[in-house]
């Protein structure tokens, strides 16, 4: 058991690791998705005038009003005017396109880090029990993955006693960027909840599965390990046995 709390704690480690690289893959997309799925619709104008250096908001210009005339009626009276541009909402189209590539590539990393490390700890184990060095555990994985996702538990625990009345303001973008690893399936349950007051119970229940992933892979993982089945391995093999054909 201490040997599992031990790589356990590793894995968690490593999934911190994970939702730091996640989340800047979930920021690059999210800028490419806006920068090919919206486009400029307006700008709010900002002026600074001698009077004061700070600048405050004079109006918003939709490109479809037409030509902007307040922007020489500010200037002549004395205003340094500048524009922050305006983009348009992206279509759902864009927005499916995004969650569903950025999830990928985000579960993508999750495996990456934790199938090496747990099928070869699989593959150690499967040798050791053969030689009598160890007692079989085929559950090893699962128990691993568990206890990496113990304080992801904590976390929710949390988000749950929040909902209750203890922070129902508790941002919801919050726990998404916390969990960026499943970020887009986070955005997909929550929906348009802003805090967590918002959420149903149901959603809620969604939230507390979606950890569940972790421990799914870590078990895979170290069953296919233990029994010697390397995934990399047999994808290689059908490949040339393709090209030979």
């Amino acid at each position: 058991m201490k040997e599992n709390f031990k790589t356990g704690a590793k894995l968690f480690l490593k999934l911190i690791v994970v939702n730091i690289m996640c989340f800047f893959v979930v920021m690059s997309f999210s800028v490419l998705s806006t920068a090919a799925f919206t486009k400029n619709v307006g700008y709010k104008a900002y002026g600074t005038s001698s009077d004061s250096s700070e600048p405050q908001e004079l109006y918003t210009h939709y490109y479809a009003d037409g030509e902007d005339t307040k922007k020489a009626e500010y200037e002549g009276r004395g205003f340094t005017v500048s524009e922050s541009k305006i983009r348009s909402e992206m279509a759902r189209g864009g927005t499916a396109a995004f969650l569903t590539v950025s999830q990928i590539f985000c579960i993508l990393i999750l495996f990456s880090f934790i199938y090496p490390n747990i099928w070869h700890i699989g593959t150690t184990d499967s040798n050791l029990v053969k030689f009598k060095h160890k007692a079989e555990d085929k559950l090893k994985g699962l128990k691993i993955g568990l206890i990496a996702v113990a304080p992801e538990y904590l976390f929710l625990l949390f988000v749950i006693i929040a909902k209750a009345g203890a922070a129902p303001k508790f941002p919801v973008v919050l726990l998404k960027f916390l969990n960026a690893a499943f970020y887009s399936l986070t955005q997909v349950i929550c929906g348009s909840a802003v805090h967590v007051s918002e959420l149903s119970v149901i959603r809620l229940i969604l939230l507390l599965l979606l950890p569940l992933v972790i421990p799914a892979v870590s078990c895979v993982s170290y069953i296919l390990g233990y029994k010697n089945f390397s995934v990399g391995e047999k994808l290689i093999y059908k490949k040339n046995k393709i090209g030979e054909n």
